[in-house]
């Protein structure tokens, strides 16, 4: 009966390492990954979109910083909001931001597609181990 069992188990084991590698080659392969990598590769090359990006987080992380100390102004609203449309005009820029997004939804998705099918959140498995904070 044990060496049933070991069998079984190892059985299990090898069903389970060949689905994560099917879902994980799925996910290589799939649309919203791979528009995510040449979106973030052209990013990577353009010097433009670079610019753009360190300009529109400067001021994300003033606008950040007063939003948590509470000192927002309506003319921070706005200046926050000139400088995303700024950036978004820059298209290697824009199109890193949107793939993005659509990565992130996609994976979302598939968290919840799984997570129907194995009666709970896929996702919790991926958080790193840890001994702080949660």
């Amino acid at each position: 009966m044990r060496e049933e069992q070991l069998t079984v188990e190892q059985q299990t084991r090898e069903r389970l390492s060949f689905a994560s590698a099917t879902l994980g080659k799925a996910i290589l392969n799939s649309e919203p990954y791979r528009n995510f990598i040449k979106a973030r590769d052209n990013f990577r090359v353009s010097d433009d979109a670079k610019q753009a990006s360190m300009e529109y987080n400067t001021v994300l992380r003033d606008y950040q910083m007063k939003a948590n100390y509470g000192g927002l102004t309506p003319e921070d609203e706005k200046t926050i909001e000139e400088a995303q449309k700024k950036a978004m005009e820059n298209k290697v820029l824009s199109e890193f931001y949107t793939s993005q997004e659509n990565l992130i939804a996609f994976y979302q998705e598939l968290n919840s597609y799984l997570s129907e099918k194995l009666k709970f959140n896929f996702a919790s498995l991926a958080k790193p181990a840890s001994s702080c904070c949660g």
